[in-house]
């Protein structure tokens, strides 16, 4: 009778390299579906990166949305601006030293024409500025020397004081006191600040 060999191994190399391949797909598989969940899903990272550049390229139709914030490294007041909401960059604006600081930022609040103004002081000097493009940059329109700002608005003449002056429509308005007297520069366009002068303004009440 013929002996069985149970210690024949010639088969087993067959099976192992099997069992390799199988583990080898099956890490292949997870490996495929979770790179897909990671790039290609719905909160993947391609999904991301879309939604951020669809944000940019919006931008025409959102417009720029501008604030002032306070640099707490500065103990200043900034401007910055954001294509999105969700990444700001410091608006572009003349450098007027250490210490200025962006007073007030008013706006017309146009959807057709937006005009915006800032003010900026340094001690005792102020600085009158618009943008052209809705808050990244700003350009000097008038300055002028003052111990108080009283008012820097847009709007009609009614917030001004009891006795002061007027006038008709809405305007940029900036009310500040120096040397003792009481000034005005406003615009109606957002480019030209001047003083006004008699034949725009009539004291209110006559």
């Amino acid at each position: 009778m013929r002996k069985i060999n149970f210690k024949d191994k010639r088969g087993e190399g067959h099976l192992s390299t099997a069992v390799k391949i199988l583990i080898a797909v099956v890490i292949g598989a997870l490996l495929l579906s979770g790179l897909y969940v990671l790039f290609a899903g719905e909160s993947g990272v391609l999904a991301s990166i879309q939604k951020q550049v669809q944000g940019l390229m919006d931008f025409g139709e959102a417009g720029v949305t501008v604030e002032r914030v306070l640099d707490e490294e500065s103990g200043t007041y900034c401007l910055r601006y954001s294509y999105d909401g969700q990444h700001w960059q410091q608006a572009k604006m003349p450098d007027y030293g250490t210490g200025s600081s962006v007073y007030g930022l008013i706006s017309n609040h146009s959807e057709s024409d937006l005009i915006q103004a800032a003010l900026v002081k340094n001690g005792d000097q102020f600085y009158v500025l618009t943008s052209p493009d809705g808050g990244v940059s700003w350009v000097e329109q008038v300055s002028f020397t003052a111990v108080e700002i009283t008012h820097f608005y847009y709007g009609v003449s009614t917030p001004l004081p009891a006795g002061s002056s007027s006038f008709s429509g809405e305007r940029f308005v900036c009310r500040y006191r120096t040397g003792g007297s009481t000034y005005f520069t406003m615009t109606s366009n957002g480019k030209t600040w001047t003083k006004p002068t008699w034949s725009d303004m009539h004291i209110i009440g006559s």
